[in-house]
């Protein structure tokens, strides 16, 4: 009895830090379901289809992570569940605000539902929540991802991870013994914040400390209180070993398929004398490689996919070249220095992270330049393939007999390098229309958020936007009836009451020169809702 009482009070201690401080609620791009499904995917396994599936998510804050997969996939079903009524409240406000039928939002301890009253769901995600909570609701939470989960379902789980946290619990540590007397929220951050710009200006140069609050800080860089109430001084913050998850999720028949970024996965990623010695020491085996890989990077996250372990013996981790050619790829890979040439000679190409890819393939180059003028939109394998064979013919190369292998292997390489988005089906965009029109949920989005902070909204790469001061009053106008003399018509009206930030950050009180500015502005608006992945120009 003594032990329940125990954890009804520290259950309800994380629902009142939550109730009083809702979490800021974004989306998870990793966490996407058709991340999931690609992923899956490539290691092996048959995944649900994306676009009618049942989605769950357990600890959804105010639904910021499943409102844009609910938005997206009209044919789809959502629940979040999560235990801050306050937070639900606000999640189902954002649903009837974006005028969404298809998710469901409910206030619970997710120990304490009944399974059967929810059924199965083809995609479960639970993002940060087993770290932050009780042991007891960890083996809970397992247990419903267990119950929950459709046959050939996948679910996500993200949790802390060691060694990368043994340095983060100095600094945890610190600004928990500097906030323990306060009383509020807004106390308790400013106590953790002023001791570690404290401890940076004390801490000697060249010293461990140092390095610790330096890695603390990047990590961190850009979460609001929130992040900072809720991941660093929640009451709750057990981190854990990789191998210690995959063992406690298969007490509760799950197994381990592969992280949501599979390039974390790949021990060449971290150069030859990383992979050559994994190689001897584990032997192949999964678990232990990258057990060692999180020592290697002093990884500090996980996000990993579990599946029913009666699936285990489907799950491949050296998959062939083939299970690449089922994907629709996105990749912005411009070019070094010169445009590309097709032909033999060297040419190093740009990837996200600002590392080079070089080939001296013409097929190749080719590829990346096809895949680049596709961005931010997807491409087949064939059409990938036929991309490439018809400016090979344009430029007098010859293609080679190993052209379609080549091309898997361009894929291949992408994704298990992170230089690639993907997915199992094409995300294409709507036609462009005239006047502009921004699909419904994510122009209401933009609506519904123009006057707090940061406003925002969301793409169908499941990533959130934060709008600039213009851009969050010119998006919800972009229903499709405003036309160009419209849009300015508006945008001069919104700035007698608000001051627009123009172009440089720049404010114009002379009429005609904020009208020409805007004109400018929305003349290039095509190009800026491309990349920003919500329109493309054609």
């Amino acid at each position: 009895m003594r032990q329940t009482d125990d954890l009804d009070d520290a259950v309800n201690r994380l629902q009142a830090d939550y109730d009083e401080t809702p979490y800021t609620s974004n989306s998870f791009p990793q966490s996407a379901p058709g991340q999931l499904a690609a992923v899956a995917h490539v290691f092996g396994l048959q995944a649900p289809e994306v676009t009618g599936a049942r989605v769950l998510e357990i600890g959804c804050a105010s639904g910021g992570n499943v409102l844009p997969f609910a938005a997206a996939n009209p044919h789809a079903y959502a629940v979040g569940i999560d235990l801050s009524q306050v937070q639900i409240d606000q999640a189902r406000a954002l649903a009837d605000g974006l005028g969404l039928r298809n998710i469901e939002f409910i206030a619970a301890d997710i120990a304490q539902v009944d399974p059967a009253l929810l059924g199965r769901f083809d995609f479960i995600i639970a993002h940060g929540v087993y770290s932050w909570v009780p042991p007891e609701v960890q083996d809970a939470l397992l247990a419903a991802v267990r119950s929950l989960l459709a046959p050939d379902g996948v679910g996500y789980v993200s949790y802390n991870v060691y060694p990368g946290w043994k340095s983060k619990e100095i600094v945890r540590d610190v600004m928990l013994l500097a906030s323990r007397a306060d009383r509020t929220p807004e106390d308790k951050v400013h106590s953790a914040k002023e001791v570690v710009d404290y401890l940076e200006e004390v801490a000697p140069a060249e010293g461990v400390l140092a390095r610790v609050l330096a890695e603390s800080r990047a990590f961190s860089e850009g979460f609001g209180d929130s992040y900072l109430l809720h991941d660093e001084l929640e009451t709750f913050n057990s981190p854990c070993y990789f191998h210690e998850l995959v063992s406690h999720a298969g007490e509760h028949g799950l197994a381990f398929v592969a992280e949501a970024r599979p390039q974390t996965m790949i021990p060449a990623n971290f150069g030859p004398r990383v992979a050559e010695f994994l190689a001897a020491k584990c032997g192949g085996d999964q678990v232990m490689t990258e057990q060692y890989l999180d020592f290697v990077t002093n990884r500090m996250f996980r996000e990993s996919l579990l599946v029913h372990t009666e699936r285990a013996t489907q799950i491949n981790h050296t998959p062939g070249r083939s299970r690449y050619a089922r994907l629709h790829l996105s990749a912005f890979l411009p070019p070094a220095d010169e445009p590309t040439r097709i032909d033999y000679s060297r040419q190093d190409y740009l990837q996200p992270d600002g590392a080079r890819l070089f080939t001296n393939d013409p097929g190749i180059k080719a590829g990346i330049d096809a895949l680049t003028d596709r961005w931010p939109w997807t491409i087949s394998y064939q059409e990938l393939v036929d991309a490439v064979s018809a400016r090979l013919l344009a430029a007098g190369v010859a293609a080679s007999p190993g052209l379609a292998a080549n091309i898997e292997n361009l894929m291949a390489t992408l994704v298990l390098q992170g230089g690639a988005s993907y997915r199992l089906e094409p995300l294409l965009p709507e036609p462009t229309r005239d006047p502009l029109r921004l699909s419904e949920p994510v122009r209401r989005m933009a609506e519904l958020t123009r006057n707090q902070p940061d406003a925002s909204t969301f793409n169908v790469w499941h990533e959130t936007l934060i709008l600039s001061p213009l851009d969050r009053h010119l998006f919800p106008l972009l229903d499709g009836t405003n036309d160009r003399s419209a849009l300015i018509d508006a945008l001069v009206a919104v700035n007698r009451e608000t001051p627009l930030e123009i172009d440089d950050g720049r404010r114009l009180s002379d009429e005609a020169e904020l009208r020409a500015a805007l004109a400018r502005y929305i003349d290039d608006l095509p190009q800026h809702l491309s990349e920003m992945k919500l329109a493309r120009i054609r």
